[in-house]
């Protein structure tokens, strides 16, 4: 089961990709991918690990564009 987190404000599409292959390149992500409005951020990982990982995917979001993360709902 995934994860949604909304991103504190829009990123440009280069942000968006630089997010996502840095967060793939975590071996315990399964998926990573931003939303087509640049507004979310899904994540689906191993369920024990959520902790470890979000924790990277905030420096890694605020280090390329300056953004924080808020969880925002489960992906069924």
């Amino acid at each position: 089961m995934g994860r949604y987190y909304r991103l504190s404000k829009k990123i440009s599409k280069e942000e968006a990709k630089q997010i996502v292959t840095e967060l793939k390149e975590i071996k315990e992500v399964k998926k990573a991918q931003i939303s087509d409005k640049n507004s979310c951020l899904l994540v689906d990982a191993e369920d024990d690990k959520y902790t470890q990982i979000m924790g990277a995917a905030v420096n890694i979001c605020s280090r390329v564009a300056s953004v924080e993360l808020s969880f925002e709902r489960f992906d069924y």
